[in-house]
């Protein structure tokens, strides 16, 4: 597992909500979602989050969970079990998966498509399953701080199973928390390998590369210097960059 933590500069905060926005493009591959988080400068945060998807056949809704609902994984012979220890309000995918969504105590979660994302090996973990559609209702339902979630995800106690979606194409996604405080974590499973990248830095998501490369095009930007025009399409290390520059 790769794991990364930094200290960040950003204020404690008590409070934190989530935005979620959907444009469906028809006819045309549309992956140009964005995630970024938003200091108020009144010491609260705002995660907002932008869903490009090509399919106008994929309904969505606002679900609500209570606290104290029993969930299992959904998926295979031993799918994963809990209880619920926080409420929830969440945007369902193709009204089935859990796409974005805030619990009771301010955790976000965020589900963006990431074409490189390989889940490995279900079977090879012999841990007990989860659908990817649970993913983020998982730590909705369980965690009140990203720190909290980090922490039990050094040796998380299921494997993800990613079938396709109704569309046809792969459920190649990865995850983002943030919290009251403004704290933030991607977690994405590359090679079967979950990788964590944690910090109050991380404020923006997007898809395609893998984060740990967006973070190298950031740098790299960097030492160019401001002399230079950002990339202004949408292709998503592009949007990365700009939110990430201007954020």
């Amino acid at each position: 597992m790769k794991y990364k933590a930094y200290k960040s500069r950003r204020l404690q905060t008590p409070f934190a909500c989530a935005f979620a926005a959907m444009t469906l493009f028809a006819g045309q591959h549309a992956e140009a979602c964005t995630r970024l988080i938003y200091e108020t400068g009144t010491g609260t945060y705002i995660t907002a989050r932008g869903m490009d998807w090509n399919d106008a056949a994929a309904p969505t809704a606002l679900w609500v969970y209570p606290r104290g609902m029993e969930h299992d994984g959904g998926v295979g012979e031993n799918p994963i079990t809990w209880t619920s220890k926080y409420g929830s309000v969440f945007a369902s995918f193709y009204d089935a998966a859990n796409a974005d969504g805030m619990n009771e105590a301010g955790l976000v979660a965020n589900i963006l498509y990431l074409a490189e994302s390989d889940f490995g090996d279900a079977a090879a973990t012999g841990k007990p399953t989860l659908s990817v559609g649970a993913w983020g209702q998982y730590f909705l339902d369980k965690y009140a701080t990203v720190e909290e979630a980090v922490a039990d995800m050094q040796d998380p106690p299921f494997t993800v199973v990613a079938p396709l979606l109704p569309n046809g194409r792969p459920a190649a996604v990865h995850l983002s928390l943030s919290d009251a405080s403004g704290d933030s974590a991607i977690f994405e499973y590359i090679d079967g390998e979950l990788h964590i990248h944690h910090s109050r830095d991380y404020d923006v998501m997007t898809n395609s590369p893998a984060f740990e490369e967006q973070l190298a095009l950031v740098n790299y930007w960097r030492i160019i210097g401001g002399d230079r025009f950002l990339p202004g399409t949408i292709n998503a290390a592009d949007r990365f960059l700009c939110a990430r520059t201007t954020s």
